[in-house]
């Protein structure tokens, strides 16, 4: 079926706002809601969800809509600082920012330790691959505990006859737009970045991509199965919601 790909307006009211949002159509299983540094808010939905069902999910995220766009409107056009990974630099890991110390040596490492995060280099290395030595720990940091926590979880997954455990599988994928998705093969993608993000916000979204082997639409079922599976689900989504790692 070809869908339509022109966005089209709508709004919904929140109290006393009201919110405009651009409507376009995909061939997907989720509705996503963006909110742009000009305010702009884009929807993107299913084929086949109704206008009705895209303008609910969009009241249940209009507080979050609403923050958004106060959060750009006090940055303003600001750009956000390209990382020069140098020492004194801070990034993130599991949550919290640590200082980057860049020495040079005679053989390329990179370390945490005593609260910092420590890079050693050969001389006149380029920051292009200073970043990818960073970008290479954090994939390795990603596997060692993604990948455990993963099966610990779905250890706890009441599944149903429809697809077995044993052919679930996890597998670290960047995604432009996403933390995670779900195929119905039982293939689990997550971002290797989410290593960034605190434990709470990389366990919830291991939660909601397993739930979706059992419901695969956002409908009530499927929120109650999260509910049961990690009950402060809601705290860390939107934690992970405001968690800007760069």
């Amino acid at each position: 079926m070809e869908l339509p790909n022109q966005p089209e307006p709508q709004e919904i009211t929140y109290g006393s706002a009201t919110i405009l949002y651009s409507l376009s159509f995909r061939d997907r299983k989720t509705i996503t809601i963006s909110v742009k540094p000009t305010g702009d808010v884009v929807v993107v939905a299913p084929a086949l969800a109704t206008l009705s069902q895209i303008a609910e999910r969009v009241r249940r995220r209009a507080a979050w809509i609403i923050r958004q766009r106060e959060r750009f409107r006090q940055i303003g056009q600001h750009e956000i600082p390209v990382r020069q990974f140098i020492s004194g630099e801070t990034h993130y890991y599991l949550g919290r920012q640590y200082r980057l110390k860049v020495t040079n040596g005679e053989k390329e490492r990179v370390s945490f330790q005593s609260g910092r995060l420590s890079i050693t280099v050969l001389p006149d290395s380029t920051r292009d691959h200073i970043a990818a030595l960073l970008t290479d720990w954090y994939r390795s940091r990603a596997e060692r505990l993604i990948f455990p926590l993963f099966k610990k979880c779905l250890d706890k997954l009441p599944i149903t006859n429809a697809i077995r455990k044993e052919t679930i599988t996890c597998r670290l994928t960047r995604m432009s737009r996403r933390w995670g998705s779900c195929s119905p093969s039982g293939i689990v993608r997550l971002h290797p970045d989410l290593i960034k993000a605190p434990k709470g916000c990389i366990e919830y979204i291991i939660w909601h991509e397993l739930a979706h082997l059992i419901e695969p639409n956002h409908a009530k079922s499927f929120y109650a199965l999260q509910e049961r599976l990690m009950p402060d689900w809601r705290i860390w989504e939107e934690r992970l919601r405001q968690f800007k790692p760069e």
